[in-house]
């Protein structure tokens, strides 16, 4: 008897690739959402509207928007399982990949969505992973590699302390041609 399916499969990555994949990262929070459908009126996609606080990637400046697959036209509802969600008010670090139509896309299905929350006790503000819905599969490689930071122990990190080692990535990196 097969176990069902939990969420999409996903090949996993580790910081340094979501990094090199990214054409934007910022630290902002988000001040919109909305669904519609594309220019085909085949698929739904909602976007947000992410308010830029700091950019650590690219040129974002004022506020960028992310598009998603799925979301909901008067009474039409698109589901695709995996893909992230952002909330009004939802302080984020964001990595953005371009998709072939043109948009933003959270890097890796969500694997480049870190929520930034703060601390009861200390009032420290700290990234939380926030890719839901997803099942994590290891990519086989022709290359020996080392295999980089694994996202997955980045959760609690200093928001400063992650923004300070997402910066000296994208600064120690080759440009990454474009697409």
């Amino acid at each position: 008897m097969a176990a069902p399916l939990l969420g999409t499969l996903v090949p996993r990555m580790s910081l340094e690739e979501v990094v090199d994949a990214s054409i934007a990262i910022v630290h902002g929070n988000v001040v919109r959402t909305w669904s519609a459908w594309d220019g085909d009126h085949r698929y739904i996609w909602t976007h947000y509207e992410v308010q830029v606080m700091d950019n650590l990637k690219g040129s974002a400046s004022g506020a960028i928007v992310v598009s998603e697959p799925g979301g909901a036209v008067g009474e039409t509802e698109l589901q695709v399982v995996g893909t992230p969600k952002y909330e009004v008010g939802e302080e984020v670090v964001l990595f953005a990949e371009e998709t072939p139509l043109g948009l933003l896309r959270t890097c890796g299905w969500g694997q480049g969505k870190f929520k930034v929350t703060r601390a009861r006790e200390t009032g420290k503000l700290t990234v939380r992973t926030a890719a839901k819905g997803i099942q994590l599969v290891e990519r086989p490689t022709r290359e020996s590699k080392p295999a980089g930071t694994a996202l997955g122990g980045l959760d609690g990190q200093d928001l400063e302390q992650f923004k300070t080692r997402v910066r000296q990535i994208v600064k120690d990196r080759p440009p990454q041609p474009s697409r």
